[in-house]
């Protein structure tokens, strides 16, 4: 969605990420699930259209995407359940909002939208986000706005969180302190039950974004639920943008919305030229970058990713580097340019992060 900036994203770098927070009461909160059962949709489905209204009304557009986090417990072996870990994957869900709808028509379709993405969930969202940068030719966060529920999820373990953690005491869990840094998240929307409350909770690079406009933004959340807690909200039109699609933002110039960057295009010095590894560096990393990912490596513009690597394997790849005296280069920096020339020309002119 194309969220107003105020500063480029390729210039931040956020130590923690901003919060706003509210919360329903378990009243309210009981109410607010009971409206949705009597439409047929989950809580996660209504508070996913709520948010999808809300960017549309910020973006000024009706289709874009979102990036969702999901639990992806997959049984693969017996002792899975007794497994501790982040078992999460991200899963995009396409947004494409209606002219003139009821909420309630609203979240029916996001209840069908989000049935249909997680129904692919063996391709995680980092993969489809990383062939849609490919094709796009950009290498800025392709879903950099995303959605997280967790409402349910007791439910669907058959049992409540456990209060009690044996030599470590009692859980108590309104004793809780959060702070968040994600990379590659610009905007975050969680929902979670404590103590019977629904807390609500926006989490945000604070450097993107004017303060009023996110607290705009929040307010618009908050205000859709509570309209859908009293019920008046269910059968209402929502007004929406004329709008569909997101403007394509243009390729120079620093990026003044969380738009479809146009197609990069290379610079006249020949530094992104397709071809054969030039210099010893070049060639150096394309050896490297072979033995690492067993296939030959012949295009100095080769995209890692699209070779078959992974944040892992870069991670060690760069190490190595250091390690082997070659220089030092930050995840982020080759993030920028994943190819043989760029990391090449990196290491010759390392920056700082």
């Amino acid at each position: 969605p194309a969220l107003p900036l105020v500063a480029d994203p390729a210039e931040v770098a956020p130590t923690l990420m901003g919060t706003r927070q509210a919360t329903l009461d378990p009243v309210r909160w009981d109410a607010l699930r009971e409206h949705c059962a009597a439409h047929g949709v989950t809580p996660s489905a209504a508070m996913f259209a709520a948010f999808g209204v809300a960017i549309s009304r910020a973006c000024g557009h009706r289709r874009f995407l979102l990036n969702t986090l999901q639990l992806n417990r997959l049984p693969l072996h017996p002792d899975v359940p007794r497994l501790v870990g982040a078992f999460s994957s991200t899963t995009l869900v396409p947004v494409d909002l209606p002219a003139a709808p009821t909420f309630a028509e609203l979240a029916r379709i996001a209840q069908r939208d989000m049935g249909e993405a997680m129904a692919h969930n063996l391709v995680t969202g980092v993969e489809v986000s990383r062939e849609l940068g490919r094709r796009r030719g950009t290498r800025r966060p392709v879903a950099p706005v995303v959605f997280q529920s967790t409402l349910g999820v007791d439910a669907a373990i058959g049992s409540e969180v456990p209060g009690e953690a044996g030599p470590l005491g009692i859980i108590d869990l309104a004793s809780h302190h959060q702070q968040l840094r994600t990379p590659q998240v610009a905007l975050e929307l969680r929902l979670f039950e404590l103590r019977g409350e629904l807390v609500i909770v926006f989490s945000l690079v604070e450097e993107l974004f004017d303060a009023k406009d996110v607290d705009a933004l929040f307010a618009e959340v908050t205000d859709l639920v509570e309209s859908l807690v009293t019920g008046d909200g269910w059968t209402a039109e929502v007004l929406l943008p004329e709008v569909v699609e997101a403007p394509r933002e243009e390729a120079s110039g620093a990026p003044s919305r969380l738009s479809v960057p146009a197609p990069v295009t290379t610079a006249g010095d020949g530094a992104e030229t397709p071809g054969a590894p030039r210099g010893v560096l070049e060639e150096e990393v394309a050896v490297r970058w072979s033995e690492l990912l067993e296939r030959p490596v012949t295009d100095r513009t080769a995209d890692f990713f699209a070779l078959g690597g992974d944040s892992l394997l870069a991670v060690r790849m760069l190490a190595a580097l250091a390690r082997d005296g070659r220089g030092r280069v930050t995840p982020r920096r080759f993030l920028e340019r994943p190819t043989p020339a760029g990391l090449a020309r990196a290491l010759a002119e390392p920056a700082g992060d």
